[in-house]
């Protein structure tokens, strides 16, 4: 067992050598090794090592989480939980060979009755002021202006030591680590210098500055799919939970959180297992916050805000702090913590808004760095304390090898519930399954006795064919047959009244219906007499399945299993029953003299070409003949063929009460008058559309245009649109769910405008939270199913980040730039040698304005991917920088003096389904993405857009990573998921015009210049 944090002295924070502690130091858990298992005890139980060795492309579940894993719970544990515990080898610092790092948790660890501040106060103690005011102005300069020749030596001779300590190391040097590249390596000692002057200016402790980690997951795209990735992971929470947001508005997305804890508290119970430790941060104005600026939020306070009250959680123990400092330190923080194993950063509140907006899944040491972050911001007291305070971040272990190994794509737990990892995890699992089966066959068939098993296998199969020969009795069987045979024609013959039609020397009743008009008035009445009271229509539905095709149920002779029958109907596309085989491609019926017209013909006079609503068509399997449902009340074959054509048509009980069974349901028509009955002349075909009324019976039809090309369609036979009111007064009454009926219900509710029904479902889900919707404008295309909210990153190994974060200051004024966030954005424009692209809601901080003019007079191409009108009031406040469009005027007036315009490409956020930019000012969607990339390798992302506020004021936590490959495939989907390269472009002179040359003002979209000094201070302030 490791052995615990021994208490710390106010007087010495540090820890002293010898203090046996695992600290969240990267190179401290970058490998866990089958040495560290203590001696005599096995790395797996001997049932599970082989089948973990049978599958080494399918690594198990880690003890890292709380999925089952095929190693026994005993067999591997957290540090500190048992003798069986398998941990990474304790660390090694070079740089402080005295003492191990200052962290915030070892001091609460020590000291559980301290607050949060105070353990930052007895860790990092401030210098003497005038020593910080002395600093005050050369931090200032590294960061503006980038590391003097001095400072650039003195860290560069520090640097392998400084790499030792965050788990790195560059391209040349030997050893373990990760290796940098030289412009993450610039960026990086471009923000120690902010740390001289306050070592906690960044939020977390200098040695977790610098770490590595895996990113197997990033979301672009709207707050509901990051909302629900939240939810994956909190009902996963074994511990604890910290969960930071600047805004928690009630809302779909709150809503969503909260459910998750009431889940998870569930589970817990039901578990029987010690409560979960929740701390949730926001910021809200208070009161209170004019003394206290971590204010707690009581119990009693928590359902307004639609947090789950106490009663409602009890498997969880839950603190609830509102963090504001006065007057502008805004804490702008979102982030997620659960169980010291996993961190979220991302751009979106816990609100519902209209953004497109980003999130990473981020496993490795740095959460360690998040851990410190968190504490920090709590500042009180954690009552209860954390319970993974003094549990160091571990990375997942291979329960073989006992190394450490990150898991990715749909083997990691926490992505269970992402659907297109549960699709790819159900076809490896049959794939595995497949492979097995087909293993073991083989070795059934190639292991001893196999030749043995195959004879008798196939003496068998001789045996019966023997005993089948020697009981088979063909004149017999012949017989049976014949007799059957006869039997149905006899019982066939009864049900038409064919008894007494043949005549010696004409037609034998067995050649079907007479040619003859009358005589088939008389079997048609006859027939429909005789079954009248007998037949019903019936289908079957279950509610997991589509409605299937009616049938008819009564007394009808079988099929028969001794002669072919006629050829079975096809399901008709409007009412699933009365559809017909087509009519064979270029054979008229002419031609064809054993089937009748063809009713498609009718349409287009010509064969084989035009849509086949049916054909006249012979005998029913079931023997019955069918009359038609509208003019062709009695159909003759114009051709003299011996079979006359009827079409089909199902039977309705004018009694039979309709039925509610879930299995099956009695469908009637209802009665009409004989007003009703009349249908309009028809002026295309000349005559009336409609025969006789169907739930009447034919005894009412008038053969009007029988078997003629003018004839109208059978009502079975023809499209909705073609029937006109018949249709929906029959659909009315027909117990069936028709997917037409669906479809044309939703196309009701589809405003007009919006396109086609693709384009109005992304449109609408693009909209949700939008106080003015913004229909598509794009050209419907396959392009627009290419919105992919989920970039499954492929897997990697653990790569070099860095925390840019900085603290609030509440103080007006913007001097407070001495932090490792602004450091961090100003180094990437300094060191990037072709390309700086930067996608945020808003741009107009000084610093950064003369950065981007700086990297053009460079020749570095500078890419922005602004939004329109997005917090214009705010921006138009004097002081703050302006609003994007008058930045972006401004910037390219200056470079065109410097003949330098070409390389600055900015462009107004566009949505996926858009051709031009829409405005945020009119309360329209926009992008709420803070994401930068230099020369395509480093990139830095989270919560700090590039205004005033985020640069000066508000509380931001940001991380900065260096993997070509993730950051191509971000950028990639981030591209993708957006219209803005194929539309936003603006124009040289700051104006953005179509193709055709309007401008947004042509269109309505702009309000250039709405909100400008005392008035655009006013408008911001009745937002508050």
């Amino acid at each position: 067992m490791v052995d615990q944090l021994p208490p710390l002295t106010e007087k010495d924070s540090g820890l002293e050598r010898g203090d046996r502690v695992e600290t969240p130091k990267a190179q401290d858990f970058a490998m866990a090794t089958s040495s560290s298992v203590p001696s005599g005890e096995p790395v797996a139980s001997s049932s599970s090592a082989p089948a973990a060795l049978d599958e080494p492309s399918t690594p198990q579940p880690p003890v890292a989480y709380s999925q089952p894993s095929a190693i026994p719970p005993s067999t591997f544990t957290n540090a500190g939980a048992g003798p069986s515990t398998v941990t990474a080898p304790l660390p090694s610092s070079s740089s402080s060979p005295s003492k191990r790092s200052k962290l915030i948790s070892a001091y609460l660890t020590a000291h559980p009755t301290h607050s949060a501040g105070k353990a930052i106060q007895k860790t990092f103690p401030q210098p003497n002021p005038l020593i910080k005011l002395a600093r005050r102005f050369k931090v200032k300069h590294s960061v503006i202006n980038g590391l003097t020749d001095e400072e650039m030596r003195r860290w560069e001779g520090e640097g392998k030591e400084l790499r030792g300590k965050a788990g790195w190391k560059l391209e040349s040097e030997e050893g373990d680590g990760t290796v940098v590249t030289e412009l993450f390596w610039k960026m990086y000692i471009s923000l120690l210098p902010t740390l001289e002057r306050d070592p906690l200016s960044g939020l977390v402790p200098p040695d977790l500055l610098g770490s590595t980690t895996t990113m197997p997951l990033s979301i672009i795209s709207l707050i509901p799919d990051i909302m629900q990735h939240y939810r994956d992971v909190i009902v996963r929470a074994e511990k604890e939970i910290f969960l930071a947001t600047n805004y928690w508005q009630p809302s779909n997305s709150v809503n969503t959180v909260s459910q998750a804890l009431r889940d998870l508290s569930a589970r817990v119970v039901k578990a029987g297992r010690p409560k979960v430790i929740v701390k949730i941060m926001y910021d809200r104005g208070s009161w209170e916050q004019l003394w206290n600026s971590h204010a707690p939020v009581k119990p009693n306070q928590w359902a307004p805000l639609d947090l789950p009250t106490e009663q409602d959680v009890p498997g969880l123990d839950m603190e609830v702090i509102n963090f504001h400092r006065v007057l502008l330190g805004t804490f702008h923080a979102k982030f997620l913590i659960v169980d010291r194993k996993v961190a979220l950063i991302n751009s979106n509140n816990i609100q519902d808004r209209p953004n497109l907006e980003l999130m990473t899944h981020l496993e490795g040491p740095i959460v360690d760095a998040f851990y410190e972050v968190a504490l920090h911001s709590w500042w009180n007291k954690l009552d209860p304390p954390l319970p993974c305070m003094s549990e160091p971040y571990k990375p997942p272990v291979n329960p073989v090898t006992g190394k450490p190994h990150y898991l990715f794509q749909d083997h990691n737990p926490y992505f269970d519930d992402i659907e297109i990892l549960k699709a790819a995890k159900a076809a490896r699992i049959l794939l595995r399954r497949q492979t097995r089966d087909i293993d073991e066959e083989k070795a059934q068939h190639d292991g001893p006795g196999a030749g043995e098993r195959l004879r008798d296998a196939v003496r068998k199969v001789v045996n019966e064919q023997r005993q089948s020969l020697a009981d088979w009795k063909p004149g017999e069987e012949l017989e049976a047959r014949a007799h059957i045979a006869m039997k149905e024609l006899r019982e066939f013959r009864e049900r038409w009244g064919l008894g007494n039609t043949s005549r010696a020397g004409s037609r034998g009743p067995s050649r079907g219906p007479s040619r003859r008009p009358s005589q088939n008035d008389g079997l048609l009445r006859s027939a429909h007499k005789s079954e009248e009271d007998r037949t019903a229509v019936t289908s079957t539905a279950a509610e997991s399945e589509a409605p299937s095709s009616p049938t008819v149920n009564g007394d009808v002779p079988l099929k028969s299993k001794s002669y072919p029958l006629p050829h079975e109907p096809s399901i008709d596309t409007n009412w699933d029953y009365s559809a017909f085989s087509p009519n064979p491609a270029g054979l008229r019926p002419e031609n064809n003299p054993s089937r009748g017209t063809s009713i498609a013909d009718h349409e287009t006079g010509q064969s084989g070409s035009a849509k086949r609503h049916a054909h006249f068509a012979d005998f029913d399997g079931t023997g019955q003949l069918f009359v038609d449902t509208g003019a062709t009340a009695h159909c003759r074959n114009r051709n003299g063929s011996p079979n006359a054509s009827y079409t089909r048509l199902p039977r309705f009980e004018r009694d039979t009460p309709m039925v509610a069974s879930p299995m099956a349901s009695t469908i009637r028509l209802p009665l009409e008058t004989e007003s009703q009955a009349q249908s309009p002349v028809d002026p295309k075909l000349g005559h009336e559309n409609g025969g006789f009324d169907v739930a009447r019976g034919p005894e009412l039809a008038a053969p009007i245009g029988a078997n003629s090309e003018s004839a109208a369609l059978p009502m079975t036979a023809r499209e909705p649109a073609e029937m006109d009111h018949t249709y929906e007064k029959a659909k009315k009454h027909v117990g069936l769910n028709l997917e037409n009926e669906t479809k044309r219900k939703d196309s009701e509710e589809q405003p007009e405008g919006t396109g086609s029904r693709r384009m109005f479902q992304l449109s609408k889900k693009f909209n949700a939270g939008a106080l003015s919707d913004a229909w598509a404008t794009v050209e419907d295309s396959d392009e627009l199913d290419s919105f992919k909210p989920h970039v499954v990153h492929a897997p990697h190994k653990p790569f070099p980040i860095a925390m840019c974060c900085r603290k609030p200051h509440g103080f007006p004024g913007h001097h407070d730039i001495r932090n490792p966030q602004n450091a961090a954005w100003l180094a990437g424009f300094r060191y990037a040698k072709k390309k700086v692209f930067v996608q945020t809601p808003t741009l107009n901080a000084r610093p950064i304005v003369r950065a981007v003019k700086q990297a053009c007079r460079r020749g570095v191409d500078v890419v922005l991917l602004l939004d329109l009108g997005f917090n214009d009031k705010g921006e138009s406040i004097p002081f703050q920088g302006g609003t994007n469009e008058e930045v972006v005027d401004r910037l390219y007036k200056i470079l065109r003096k410097d003949k330098k315009e070409q390389y600055l490409k900015v462009y107004w956020y566009t949505g996926k389904d858009q051709v031009r930019p829409l405005n945020a000012v009119k309360k329209q969607r926009n992008c709420h993405i803070k994401f930068a990339a230099y020369d395509d390798e480093v990139a830095i992302f989270g919560n700090g857009n590039q205004d005033s506020q985020s640069w000066f004021h508000s509380q931001e936590i940001n991380v900065m990573i260096d993997n070509k490959q993730v950051v191509s495939e971000m950028m990639a989907t981030l591209l993708s998921n957006q219209n803005t390269l194929q539309y936003g472009l603006v124009d040289t002179d700051g104006i953005w015009r179509d193709k055709e040359g309007h401008t947004l003002e042509h269109y309505g979209a702009t309000a250039k210049g709405a909100f400008r000094g005392l008035s655009g201070f006013i408008a911001f302030a009745k937002t508050i």
